[in-house]
């Protein structure tokens, strides 16, 4: 339809006013950069402190390091290194098994019509109103009768059998708009159910998938109740847990606060790898796109 005079004067009235003024662009510019400036604050604090010596560090947190003390940081992560793996391999492996399963179990939900498929789906979903510390005793129980405490398997098989619950809603969701057309012109081609899943399927999920595998890697990491339960032994434990029982070790080695402030930094950037990979798909709005509630 085409624009009237009267309404293309209306629109010339009203240019530049509101949000697109100059002024409020220049208001939310200020907002924007104090917020970055409040938040990255912190960070940039305990990065100067890790390149400090003690007596630099005792001058102030604003007093900037004379030579910084790069080596503050590579006797951190040489005492953080091997609980650091042990994370990373529990929460990697838990992560897939949790996107892996729960894509899985969606796309039967989705693909498949069975008796009693919307109760067992509902039955499913009422797993989240119950509160994780609930389960902690349950969960201990059955370690100690599957013998398998103070193991890896320990941390695993909780993580992704309880990481399914939300995952399975959310990929269902997802699933349920994606094309029929594809998969029936998949059927007419011959092709099966593991065919449909792996080259459609998944390849369409992409953006749900890494969002919940970014989600659970970052829970799994961050744990820090279940791994002090689950786990005895220091050389089998997982980064959170004991890393304050670490830096402790290496005040009363070293004597050097910057190798502490180190080790929380550098324990922090997985997270910060995995951050950056699902803003990848929040900013493209491909999740968005997809996902209709």
């Amino acid at each position: 339809m085409a624009d009237t005079g009267k309404e293309r004067r209306f629109r010339g009235l009203n240019k530049g006013k509101g949000v697109d003024g100059p002024v409020a662009q220049i208001i939310i510019g200020v907002i924007m950069l104090f917020t970055v400036l409040f938040v990255m604050l912190p960070i940039m604090i305990t990065v100067l402190s890790s390149l400090k010596t003690n007596y630099e560090a005792a001058l102030g947190i604003w007093s900037w390091p004379r030579t910084p003390r790069w080596g503050n940081w590579l006797i951190g992560l040489q005492n953080i290194s091997s609980n650091l793996f042990n994370s990373l391999i529990v929460c990697i492996v838990a992560t897939t098994g949790v996107v892996f399963l729960s894509s899985v179990v969606a796309y039967v939900f989705v693909r498949h019509d069975f008796p009693g498929k919307e109760t067992i789906f509902y039955a499913i979903i009422a797993l989240m109103i119950i509160p994780g510390v609930l389960t902690l005793t349950p969960q201990y129980l059955l370690i100690l009768n599957l013998k398998i405490k103070n193991t890896w398997w320990a941390l695993i098989l909780p993580y992704i059998s309880g990481g399914q619950v939300g995952a399975i809603f959310l990929f269902r969701t997802f699933m349920s708009q994606q094309p029929n057309e594809l998969f029936e012109a998949a059927k007419i081609d011959g092709a099966g159910d593991l065919t449909m899943y792996a080259r459609i399927a998944v390849p369409l999920a992409i953006p749900v998938l890494a969002i919940q595998a970014v989600g659970s890697f970052g829970a799994y990491y961050n744990d820090y109740l279940w791994p002090m339960l689950a786990i005895d032994t220091q050389s089998k434990q997982t980064l959170m847990p004991i890393l304050r029982a670490l830096t402790t070790q290496i005040a009363g080695v070293y004597d050097e606060q910057g190798v502490i402030h180190s080790m929380y930094l550098l324990s922090g950037i997985p997270l910060i790898f995995t951050t950056a990979l699902g803003l990848k798909y929040f900013i493209s709005g491909d999740f968005a796109a997809g996902l209709k509630l």
